[in-house]
């Protein structure tokens, strides 16, 4: 049997994709194809073993992509109905069969995501807490293929935690003025269920941010679409700050948590991958949902929940929480982190699952 071959794209250049295509792309031995320079260039940059390649824009089309390859990564949604509608003519002529898999930028407790990674082709599935959110949302009998993966990214992470130290160190945290604890702030962008605090939160965080504090605040890409006159406003505000860095185009987020030091969130996949550092943990409920009935608030149970009216005293909240963080959420955190992501297992079990899903 020929094997197949496959490739990672990313076409509309989403930098917050490549943190988990890179990966997918190492385990599977396949290049990731990037049509920006300076995506090219990063990825390179920050992913070792990447094979990555760099394709002309206007060579890029779907007569190039079914005449090279077998089998497409992706993290954008795609549902195989669609695909094969636009793909059909082409799979006819080559007389193949063109497969996609989807590979989710991370979990996150967010409903209109999730229903839609049911219709993909082959869905990449972390774990239990993935599944039981698609029977929750009745779209489980959806999949059509799915290949359960635990958490690949933190064992990428682990297998180079030397290098990751080292770069993140020069390009990240030696840019503060002083080194004391860090504050990561990494708010979700304004999606269908209005679900970033960034643009009500913003001055609270950043007005009021203690002088013994550093604070990293992780942009998601996507921030700058949903208010765009302010996302530039309030990075010029505060981009001179000693104490305070804005990561904008940054896709590496286990080597941030790891030498982050408190985490700040709303409904960001980064809290769940923040959870297997075991430290101090805190939600902005935007919305004021309820946290006890609310499954999407899922993750909100491993740590302290904070509401709009707190926001003024936010870091008042913040260390009178702070002494007994770990009594209260230690075990739930280790809990939670085990039903999303499950067993650590090896890139060669994945790679083998995947195979033989598409085959």
């Amino acid at each position: 049997m020929i094997e197949k071959k496959g490739v990672g794209l990313n076409p509309l250049s989403q930098i917050h994709y490549t943190d988990h295509l890179a990966v997918v792309c190492i385990i599977m031995g396949i290049p990731l194809l990037f049509l920006d320079e300076a995506d090219y260039a990063l990825g390179l940059k920050c992913y070792p073993e990447l094979q990555a390649d760099l394709q002309a824009y206007n060579q890029f089309n779907p007569e190039f992509l079914i005449t090279n390859y077998d089998v497409l990564f992706m993290s954008d949604l795609w549902d195989k109905r669609t695909f094969h509608e636009k793909y059909g003519p082409l799979e006819k002529k080559h007389n193949k069969v063109l497969r996609h898999v989807h590979c989710p930028h991370g979990f996150s407790d967010k409903g209109f995501y999730l229903k839609k990674c049911a219709n993909e082709d082959i869905t990449l599935i972390y774990g239990q807490n993935m599944l039981d959110l698609l029977k929750h949302h009745g779209v489980f009998e959806n999949l059509n293929q799915y290949v359960i993966t635990g958490n690949y990214r933190l064992s990428y992470f682990n297998q180079h935690r030397a290098f990751y130290n080292e770069l993140v160190s020069k390009e990240v945290f030696s840019r503060f003025a002083k080194k004391q604890p860090v504050i990561l702030y990494a708010p979700t962008w304004m999606d269908l269920e209005d679900s970033t605090s960034f643009f009500e939160v913003y001055a609270y965080l950043l007005d009021n941010l203690p002088a013994e504090y550093n604070m990293i605040v992780k942009l998601h890409p996507r921030l700058e679409l949903d208010d765009t006159a302010l996302y530039y406003h309030i990075i010029g505000k505060y981009e001179q700050h000693p104490n305070i860095i804005f990561l904008k185009d940054f896709p590496l987020v286990y080597p941030l948590l790891a030498h982050s030091d408190i985490y700040i969130g709303d409904m960001s996949s980064v809290g769940y991958d923040f959870l297997t550092f075991n430290k101090p943990m805190f939600f902005l409920n935007q919305q004021k949902r309820d946290v006890k009935m609310d499954r999407g608030l899922y993750l909100f149970r491993c740590g302290t929940e904070i509401k709009p009216d707190a926001y003024p005293l936010i870091y008042r909240f913040l260390e009178a929480n702070l002494p007994t963080d770990q009594e209260r959420f230690s075990h739930i955190r280790k809990e939670v982190y085990d039903y999303t992501f499950g067993p650590e297992r090896s890139f060669a079990e994945i790679k083998a699952d995947i195979v033989k899903a598409y085959t």
